[in-house]
């Protein structure tokens, strides 16, 4: 259940590796901010949306009261895990609904942040200490006429207690605690929620609206990249094209390496015919996709499919090189050697792609696939 943020398909230019060129341009933070764009006079801070996105209602409470009562929190907690099991509390996933926590419980379904704001709004009902949790799942690759880059960005609800930490996520069989993962402040996760939002907005043609909500995004949280890169997108989407160019800059002032803001500068630049800047950040586009262990391992995947299994083998070492912590290079990696014959070397790469694995529900799944591939070479 993974939340999109920004404009999450981006076209990725081909060729050779190099250094990335730099643009040296300073944002104009405080253009792309004003909304002159939008509203023809800038915007007051009191016109930016204000939702009281953990309030939770009587009918809420009243069923949050009938669980455990008298119990402790994390007792009361495990029952209303037990509700959503048991199919006593139904909740439908729905990448496109970003909601509040009394939406959500009513309408009975949203994406990964609404089901977190749900989780956290009546976790803290019922007494037991609830943060958000951010889950860096790595990008994702496809291919269809162009490259296409996916950026994803999950979220979940972390609790802990006096014998550890439960995670609480909608699909928890596709959490990998291999990912890298923080914990949230709530202002970050309603940051999150109102960027979200804006994106659902824009998609539906909501210019104004849409420009107020991420604009309150980034009043919480102006130092995050991705949240400036939505705002690019707004802009891009509605032919704002200076205050797109503006934003998209300041994303890479905050993060020079951000993929989505270096990819749409470069379709901005290539549209209005500046060429040389466009070539500039395909480049950085370049430079920093092929040094990716994810990219590289997608490339490695891409080979071992189509039958390449040398091929394959030296591209998963480059990714194991650049990151040697993630299971799926060592295991695909394990495959490949198994079809070149290295039968040892394959065994050690199996070994330790296991040793990596937290996740019951993946070992499974490993284990299938050997035995199928064992069996077929029988």
């Amino acid at each position: 259940m993974k939340l999109l943020f920004g404009l999450t398909l981006v076209l990725l230019a081909t060729g050779c590796s190099q250094s990335p060129s730099r643009h040296v341009e300073i944002a104009d933070s405080d253009l792309v901010l004003s909304g002159k764009a939008v509203f023809g006079r800038p915007v007051e801070k009191v016109e930016l949306p204000s939702e009281e996105l953990l309030d939770l209602d009587n009918d809420i409470e009243s069923y949050l009261s009938t669980i455990s009562p008298g119990s402790a929190p994390d007792v009361r907690l495990k029952g209303l895990l037990s509700a959503f099991r048991q199919g006593d509390m139904q909740f439908e996933y729905d990448a496109d609904s970003t909601l509040p926590a009394i939406e959500a419980y009513h309408r009975k379904r949203g994406n990964c942040l609404t089901f977190t704001l749900l989780m956290v709004a009546m976790a803290r009902q019922l007494g037991a200490q609830a943060y958000f949790n951010e889950v860096d799942v790595p990008p994702v690759w496809n291919q269809d006429e162009a490259e296409i880059f996916v950026v994803y960005r999950h979220v979940n609800m972390v609790s802990e207690h006096a014998r550890g930490r439960r995670v609480i996520d909608f699909n928890l069989a596709a959490y990998d605690p291999i990912y890298k993962q923080q914990k949230l402040e709530d202002r970050v996760a309603f940051a999150l929620y109102y960027s979200n939002r804006g994106v659902e907005l824009m998609l539906e043609g909501e210019e104004r609206q849409a420009f107020l909500y991420l604009r309150k995004a980034i009043q919480l949280h102006p130092n995050r990249a991705d949240l400036w890169s939505n705002l690019g997108a707004f802009y891009s989407h509605f032919n704002h094209l200076d205050e797109a160019e503006q934003s998209y800059l300041q994303a890479l002032n905050l993060q020079k390496g951000n993929l989505v803001a270096n990819s749409n500068l470069e379709r901005l630049y290539r549209s209005t015919g500046r060429e040389v800047l466009a070539d500039g950040y395909a480049d950085r586009v370049r430079y920093h996709r092929e040094r990716n262990p994810y990219y590289i391992y997608y490339r490695a995947r891409e080979a071992y499919e189509n039958g390449k299994f040398k091929l394959a083998e030296k591209r998963l070492r480059r990714a194991i090189r650049a990151d040697s912590s993630d299971h799926r290079f060592h295991f695909l990696l394990g495959l490949a050697r198994y079809q070149l014959g290295d039968v040892a070397s394959s065994r050690e790469s199996f070994t330790e792609a296991f040793s990596l694995v937290n996740n019951l529900s993946v070992k499974n799944r490993y284990m299938n696939k050997l035995e199928f591939l064992m069996g077929a070479g029988e």
